[in-house]
């Protein structure tokens, strides 16, 4: 049995996992000549320097059909395998045939992130090139669709999704986030080269990244991150809006979906509001109406790097 302790920590959380599953540590140096299911742990070397991720292959993978990708990262604190166990979309991997990974961040000042500016100011990690390459040697090693390559994180992770689309859209076809905004530096830098699908889940009442974007410092609040997109992509400025039903009520917080819809290659941006909710990733804790690893594929999955499929 496994046994998972959640702890809040400042920008996320920290798991304290016990159990008996068994790890696989293996170098991913090459080709792969063997192709296995399963979830591995491995590494990349990046300018001189080691970086690891976990990679999930799903079960009927077989390499004569290309499959997307999906990068999953953890928020500030966090670990890969922290990220897994918050966002376990494993068994989607296995039902949707997608190719799941879950990068490593570095250290700054003692504690994991990805570097967006903002509270990262200051920060050495390498983190555009490391992902940069790793979807190259990824696509070296499988059959990747690497016109669907999409990222996904919490927090800090979110946050650096949003960078993604900012830097690496020549890679990244849509986004999505949990708990995050966009930081001052990631906006004023952010050249993507085509419309970007997005779909962000936000708590009304989360502390941590203030919906307003009070906190933390040198972040633009949700609805300016949503307003960027919006106006980026050249889409309808009134949104579609929904109450989904509280299937859940002892969570102490509801669901409000708000579609906008018509953007160029018809992209489309979604927002669940969750209204009272925290710092959490919906599905997992916090918010039980809905499940986010669910919502973020089925979005992020209509779209490639060209718009709608």
């Amino acid at each position: 049995m496994r046994l998972i302790i959640l702890i809040f920590t400042t920008f996320g959380l920290i798991i304290l996992i016990s159990g008996c599953a068994k790890k696989n540590h293996e170098e991913n140096v090459g080709q792969v000549t063997e192709i296995m299911s399963g979830t591995f742990s491995r590494s990349i070397e990046v300018e001189g320097e080691s970086r690891e991720y976990l990679i999930h292959i799903p079960i009927s993978y077989d390499s004569i059909q290309s499959v997307p990708l999906i990068l999953n990262f953890h928020g500030w604190t966090m670990s890969a395998s922290d990220q897994m166990y918050v966002s376990d979309m494993r068994a989607l991997s296995d039902s949707e045939q997608f190719i799941l990974v879950y990068p490593q961040g570095t250290k700054l000042w003692g504690s994991t992130h990805w570097s967006v500016g903002s509270w990262t100011t200051g920060s050495q990690a390498n983190d555009l090139d490391f992902i940069d390459a790793l979807t190259d040697q990824l696509a070296n090693n499988y059959n990747l669709d690497e016109e669907r390559i999409y990222a996904c994180g919490y927090s800090n992770g979110g946050f650096f999704s949003q960078e993604l689309a900012c830097q690496l859209s020549n890679k990244i076809a849509a986004i999505g986030t949990v708990a995050a905004n966009m930081s001052i530096q990631t906006v004023k830098n952010c050249d993507p080269s085509h419309p970007v699908p997005v779909i962000t889940i936000s708590g009304t009442m989360d502390n941590v990244v203030q919906y307003d974007g009070s906190q933390p410092e040198g972040t633009i609040s949700h609805n300016n991150t949503l307003d960027y997109w919006i106006t980026f992509n050249n889409m309808d400025s009134e949104p579609i809006i929904s109450d989904l039903q509280d299937i859940n009520i002892p969570d102490g917080s509801s669901v409000t979906l708000y579609q906008y819809l018509n953007g160029d290659n018809y992209v489309e941006i979604e927002h669940y509001k969750i209204v009272d909710g925290g710092h959490d990733w919906p599905g997992t804790f916090g918010n039980m109406d809905i499940d986010a690893n669910t919502i973020i594929w089925n979005f992020v999955s209509q779209f490639d790097i060209y718009g709608k499929r």
